[in-house]
């Protein structure tokens, strides 16, 4: 028997299940694994060529589906809701494997617990480094307190460092996951750039604007109306570049997906919207879609059910909201504390500093939340 410790192994699915394949090529089959302790045990046996899949389901069930069934694939061991198929065909000549669905929907929840960590870690290291670094500048001796608590201060900054890195690992790996996953669809979610004419150019500089999507719309198509058309988004999104033409009338529609199906991009194509900017990261993505028509004709919509449509934009602010509330409440705690210590001690360069870093943390994580509430607000009342 062997056994192997992979950690990351289900961030990292069509990397295990090459390693699975490469093992059992090897006279090494798989006779178990450990979910908590993230360990494969093997078990010599004859060398076999074989393909390997990974399944994860909503449920635990036994049983095959029936097309997988009849493409040669059987269940080679089950532990809870994850499954281990083999297949004894050749990879090229396989038509159906286990769905990703559920898997997809697991890698968005796991990747929004992990940038909670990254985030709340962050805040963290930051607020005494932000402290240190007002002292330094303002000239405020720093004083250090002999306690015996330093030394679990210490092992827990080095347990939040460790965990730190494990989040950044596995998000790492799982926008590398799910680029494989979509593979050849890339090209679908190719954005579309129109040839540019000769003409006056401007840039523009929209920060923030995922917070209010229903303004950039109206500010994107005022400048359509105006003559200056959309020709390229930069690559974070921020920076619009537009070309002096002639007056167009283009709705726009900047849309949110947890996750963007390998369909999505190809199901708004073929009605005629053309992508004109999106987010690299295929597990929270946003695009901004465009499409002319002519004057007297009604502007398209690209989701014409006002419920769907109110659905999203909750989603949208109940996502910021979870993503800056942690945040902002461990400013605001930071900024009475502060205060209340100013107020007691007195106050000096360095306290007022940290004051004022916190209270514009507070306006900017703030402004965030509200902003996307606000923008929620604005749907429901021009739906009712």
């Amino acid at each position: 028997m062997k056994t192997v410790f992979r950690p990351f192994w289900s961030y990292d699915l069509h990397r295990t299940e090459a390693w699975l394949t490469e093992m059992a090529a090897q006279g090494w089959m798989l006779a178990g694994w450990n979910l908590r302790l993230r360990t494969f045990s093997f078990r010599q046996d004859t060398p076999v060529h074989m393909t390997w899949q990974i399944g994860y389901e909503r449920s635990a069930n036994t049983a095959v589906p029936a097309a997988m069934a009849a493409a040669g694939w059987r269940k080679h061991l089950q532990q809870g809701k994850w499954s281990v198929y083999t297949n004894p065909g050749q990879p090229e000549a396989l038509k159906a494997y286990p769905s990703r669905k559920e898997l997809l929907k697991r890698s968005r929840t796991h990747t929004l617990f992990f940038t909670g960590i990254t985030v709340y870690a962050a805040v963290i290291f930051i607020i005494p480094l932000t402290l240190l670094t007002a002292s330094v500048i303002t000239g405020t001796p720093v004083r250090v307190v002999k306690s015996p608590m330093w030394l679990v201060t210490g092992l827990a900054g080095v347990a939040l460092l460790l965990l730190l890195i494990a989040a950044l690992i596995s998000m790492h790996k799982i926008r590398a996951e799910s680029r494989h996953f979509y593979g050849d669809n890339g090209r679908a979610q190719k954005v579309e750039t129109p040839h540019m004419s000769t003409g006056r150019r401007a840039v523009r500089l929209r920060l923030g604007w995922m917070y209010s999507p229903d303004r950039l719309e109206k500010w994107l198509e005022a400048q359509e109306r105006r003559g200056y058309n959309l020709y390229k988004v930069g690559r974070l999104g921020t920076i619009f570049y537009f070309i002096k033409g002639s007056p167009r009338l283009v709705n726009y529609h900047a849309d949110y997906q947890l996750a963007a199906d390998p369909d999505y991009f190809e199901l708004h194509r073929s009605a005629g919207w053309k992508n004109r900017f999106s987010t690299s990261f295929s597990t929270r993505k946003w695009t901004i879609w465009s499409k002319e028509y002519d004057q007297g004709e009604e502007p398209p919509q690209m989701y014409s059910d006002p419920f769907h449509r109110l659905k999203h934009a909750r989603r949208i602010a109940m996502y910021y909201t979870l993503l800056f509330l942690p945040m902002l409440l461990l400013y605001s705690l930071n900024l009475t504390v502060f205060i209340g210590s100013a107020g007691g001690d007195g106050a000096n360069p360095a306290r007022l500093t940290n004051i004022l870093l916190m209270l514009v943390s507070v306006i900017i994580f703030g402004s965030f939340v509200s902003r996307t509430w606000l923008y929620y607000r604005r749907l429901k009342i021009s739906l009712n």
